[in-house]
């Protein structure tokens, strides 16, 4: 089956996700939330989004595989040919009621994207990409081409730092504090797919995490690659079954932050 099937697909079930999403989120109160782990949380919303991409993909691509957040614990198959879903990034925020939420979808052969859709529900904003193709935003039905920021100097960045709020890695608080001693502005906005589509947007110049699950990273470091960014090498030795450290950024601030996070 031809990419340009699985790249329109993509767009089409991340929005079909994205409204299932929205749907969910209107309706967050009557949510049932569990912990997965110390710091990590799931909703019935995620298993149900994830439930439809799973269903959606597998009718129209059978020979491909699903690797998705809420069943990857499940998933022993090869990842050769597979798609790679977060249904929900952003699970925090969504059920606090913060509009900071995405469905990030990316198709991968032999650990390479070559697909890679973030759809925004509350901003009905469609990010994606196709390998060689440039990045695109849809809004309204019309497609914009995007473009990572021109920043060339790390006292002028504006960078998100992803990482577990309520956990004091000291990995975390080293990398913070080099960062503002070279002057950069930090933030984390709680998504880092979306975090990751906004820096191949512009509106962020960088975004690191030290430990990033391949769901949360594949679609986007494609879309900053495609925009004219830079990324450092992602999945990990450990393929993508195993958290890695994440690097994208405008071109001109790469080098120096991909310094910066390899002490780290």
């Amino acid at each position: 089956m031809p990419l340009t099937a699985r790249y329109i697909a993509a767009q089409e079930f991340a929005r079909l996700a994205g409204e299932r999403a929205r749907n969910f989120f209107a309706q967050r109160e009557a949510l049932k939330v569990e912990h997965k782990g110390a710091q990590n949380l799931v909703s019935h919303a995620d298993r149900s989004v994830e439930e439809l991409l799973a269903t959606k993909i597998a009718a129209a691509f059978p020979a491909d595989a699903f690797f998705g957040e809420e069943t990857s614990a499940t998933m022993t198959g090869p990842l050769d040919r597979v798609w790679v879903v977060d249904p929900i990034d952003g699970t925090h925020n969504f059920i606090r009621g913060v509009r900071y939420y995405c469905v990030s979808i990316a198709y991968v052969e032999n650990g390479r994207a070559e697909i890679g859709v973030v759809y925004d529900p509350e901003h009905d904003e469609l990010f994606h990409t196709r390998r060689g193709d440039g990045a695109w935003r849809q809004r309204a039905g019309n497609d914009t081409p995007l473009r990572t920021s021109t920043c060339s100097e790390l006292s002028q960045a504006f960078v998100c730092v992803g990482h577990h709020d309520r956990a004091p890695d000291p990995r975390i608080l080293a990398l913070r504090h080099a960062l503002m001693d070279a002057g950069v502005a930090t933030r984390n906005m709680g998504a880092g797919a979306l975090q990751l589509a906004h820096v191949a947007a512009g509106h962020f110049d960088g975004f690191i995490e030290l430990s990033l699950n391949s769901w949360d990273a594949m679609a986007g470091l494609l879309l900053v690659e495609e925009a004219g960014g830079y990324i450092a090498p992602f999945p990990g030795p450990g393929g993508m079954r195993v958290p890695a450290p994440v690097l994208g950024s405008a071109m001109g601030i790469g080098e120096p932050l991909a310094k910066i996070v390899a002490a780290w």
